[in-house]
């Protein structure tokens, strides 16, 4: 028996008959119950785990808009509201329905900064440095991240093993704690523990008859027919938001007391509205299809290493990938999904998945992986490397991207798919000049007292030329900045951290190549190679050395 809430409100008395209010509102008894209750389904929306649809297409939630004061759903065909989810009670509607969240509070969360990292089976060492850690006074535990799943008869294990130490209670604390440690070693990132979940009442009202829906912790929502089902509303820092989407609505709270809407689609359908957000869909054919590939990949990679402690597993941001819903889908992109179905790209072995990262313009060099985010180990397919075919210039830049070279790399390039491609997606991605002045730098970099900026040094550079740690120096002070998206982040998002910078009278010109972090597929390159007639199985193998493409589903 299931044992969420069901309650049915009437607002104010409205001159509405039995007849119009059966007509408007269809109770339809539960079909076949399932053995969880509401607080089980809670549970299970924080789990690392997938669902699938009877074809065996994964089932992914993505969070489309978070910190929501008020939305409202609605659906050409109609709409079934679930409260409890599939397989229990629904109410089938032609109205919309408002929804906002009432008594709303935050997940009691914990944050740990990682000292080990491992894949899974590593239980015997996480076990041991634990031991060690706790021996020297420091509160540590073992973690396990990444999810387990079976596709098509074949188990995919993602998990790793983690050991947080010195935890903290808010994420700022866990970053002093982690100064400390990095004193005895590394640090890997910051992992989140849910002590308690979030709490609240998820209210939907009818925007025509005043019937009030409430249940605690979240609802769900699906089409009564083919059509998508739309929303619209308004987050809690005033911008607006609205789009259309296939699958499950589900409405519920996050991890910062906030109502938040989340799209629970299959992965087909949602590689449909994200490869068009993600890549031009005018692109040649073969360059969509390894798009396609390289985002399915990383979907299946990142669900269980994301957005810990949340009712979902990925947002449709650029932190994960950019997923736009129903109405960016195009004839085109969508045939390009549905020609690679399934296809994925593993490493070398064949057993493990690949993450396979893309940016939009490497700039005539991708990156190593390590040198983009340095709590991951240098990945064989993810070498950075030059992007084109051999010609007379190539052959100076054969062991990469080097202060000596940098110069003659931005200013007279080799040959490059990325360079060559007659879709550039405008004239500042592969080479670009920006200047900020002493009045944005002041701005800018004003919070780290630094006074007047007299020079920036850069003195780490990756594989590709990119700007690893950099040194910026200022009429009080000087500070070393790393990690090649802070250092763009820390002068106004710069296209990439590919760069050489001049310093004159307090303001700094960049004149740099690429667009994002040049790991893994080149989007635009893609374009380019696709262009000269390759393959996108070549594409692939061009970005992703030594990868193996298999069909899972």
């Amino acid at each position: 028996m299931l044992t969420h809430r069901l309650e049915f409100k009437l607002g104010p008395p409205r001159p509405l008959s039995i007849v119009a209010l059966m007509l408007a509102l269809c109770v339809v008894p539960a079909r076949a119950a399932d053995e969880l209750s509401g607080e089980d389904k809670l549970r299970a929306l924080y789990a690392a785990e997938l669902s699938f649809t009877e074809a065996g297409d994964p089932i992914v939630p993505v969070a489309i808009a978070e910190g929501v004061d008020e939305v409202t759903v609605s659906g050409e065909t109609g709409m079934r509201i679930l409260p409890g989810g599939d397989e229990g009670p629904e109410l089938r509607t032609a109205d919309a329905f408002r929804v906002a969240a009432l008594g709303a509070s935050p997940a009691k969360l914990r944050f740990w900064p990682i000292v080990q990292r491992a894949r899974a089976g590593a239980g015997a060492d996480a076990a041991k440095k634990v031991a060690d850690l706790r021996g020297r006074g420091i509160d540590a535990r073992v973690f396990e991240r990444g999810t387990l799943f079976g596709v098509a008869g074949e188990v995919l294990d993602q998990r790793e093993v983690l050991v947080g130490a010195a935890p903290a209670a808010t994420a700022e604390a866990a970053e002093k704690s982690a100064e400390k440690l990095r004193a005895a070693g590394p640090v890997l990132g910051i992992h989140v523990e849910v002590e308690a979940r979030p709490s609240g009442r998820i209210v939907a009202t009818s925007t025509r008859t005043a019937v009030e829906l409430r249940n605690e912790g979240a609802i769900w929502f699906a089409a009564a027919g083919t059509a998508p089902l739309r929303v619209q509303g308004r987050r809690s820092n005033g911008s607006t938001f609205s789009g259309s989407y296939h699958g499950r609505l589900l409405f519920t709270i996050s991890r910062r007391g906030q109502l938040t809407v989340v799209n629970a689609v299959p992965a087909n359908r949602l590689l449909a509205g994200l490869v068009p957000a993600e890549i031009f869909p005018s692109a040649p054919d073969e360059a969509l299809k390894a798009q396609a590939v390289a985002a399915r990949g990383e979907l299946l990679v990142k669900i269980g290493a994301r957005h810990l402690g949340e009712p979902f597993r990925l947002c449709a941001e650029t932190h994960c990938q950019v997923y736009a819903g129903a109405a960016r889908e195009t004839p085109r992109t969508t045939a390009a999904v549905e020609a690679t179905r399934g296809e994925v790209l593993f490493v070398a072995n064949g057993k493990d998945l690949l993450d396979t990262v893309y940016s939009a313009n490497c700039g005539g060099h991708s990156e190593h992986n390590e040198n983009a985010w340095a709590d991951t180990p240098p990945h064989a397919s993810l070498r950075g490397h030059l992007d084109g075919p051999p010609d007379s210039r190539a052959a100076a830049f054969s062991s990469g991207v080097t202060p000596d070279n940098l110069v003659s790399f931005l200013e007279a390039p080799p040959s490059s798919y990325c360079g060559t491609a007659s879709n550039q997606g405008g004239p500042d991605r592969f080479r670009w000049t920006v200047t900020r002045s002493a009045a944005d730098l002041d701005r800018l970099l004003g919070p780290r007292r630094l006074g007047r900026v007299r020079s920036i040094e850069v003195q780490e550079r990756g594989v590709s030329g990119r700007a690893k740690l950099i040194k910026i120096v200022g009429s009080s002070r000087s500070e070393t900045v790393r990690g090649e998206l802070t250092i763009r982040q820390t002068f106004g998002n710069l296209r990439s951290a590919l760069f050489v910078v001049e310093v004159k009278d307090g303001a700094a010109t960049f004149r740099g190549g690429g667009f994002g972090h040049g790991v893994g597929l080149c989007q635009t390159g893609a374009i380019g190679m696709a262009e000269v007639k390759k393959s996108y199985r070549e594409i692939l193998s061009h970005y992703y050395p030594g990868s193996v493409l298999r069909k899972l589903w």
